[in-house]
């Protein structure tokens, strides 16, 4: 009796284990709406930092300088410099928005899914490659070289 207790519990353990691995491999297959649903998540939160760091660096300009943004191609009023400098800064503040928000919509889509949107996941090089695969492996035999090099320079072998 004891024996056929802790068989039925081995089975009923395996069949649990099975069941959880289907379920991990279900959850990070990609779906078309899964592809969709990255899409209009990683433009709109794009949109949103955007426009918040677009008025942000508006604000701080004036703040800042007490001038009103300076306008390309209005050459008569404002200085060169004042126009490449806003650019830069609200260049700077618009890219360093964007990131921030796809990392944070690529955060809440994996935790919500379980996996990366495929647009995010690490490609890797197919043998079927051979120009790619060709290219990978001169360059990975130019880094173990160098690496044998400066391990021979400090230690002194040569």
């Amino acid at each position: 009796m004891a024996r056929s207790g802790k068989q039925s519990a081995k089975k009923a353990k395996d069949a649990t284990s099975r069941a959880v691995a289907k379920a991990d491999d279900a959850s990070t297959q990609h779906t078309a709406a899964g592809n969709a649903m990255w899409k209009v998540l990683s433009v709109g939160t794009t949109l949103v930092a955007t426009k918040l760091a677009t008025d942000a660096a508006q604000k701080g300009w004036k703040l800042a300088t007490g001038r009103n943004v300076p306008v390309k191609g209005d050459y008569e009023r404002e200085k060169t410099r004042d126009v490449i400098l806003f650019t830069a800064i609200s260049s700077m503040a618009v890219a360093a928005a964007r990131v921030a928000a796809e990392r944070g919509a690529a955060t809440y889509y994996r935790r919500s899914t379980g996996h990366l949107p495929k647009a995010l996941e690490d490609d890797q090089v197919k043998p079927e490659d051979k120009k790619a695969a060709k290219k990978l492996a001169k360059a990975k035999h130019k880094a173990e070289k160098a690496t044998q090099k400066a391990i021979d320079k400090a230690t002194g072998n040569r």
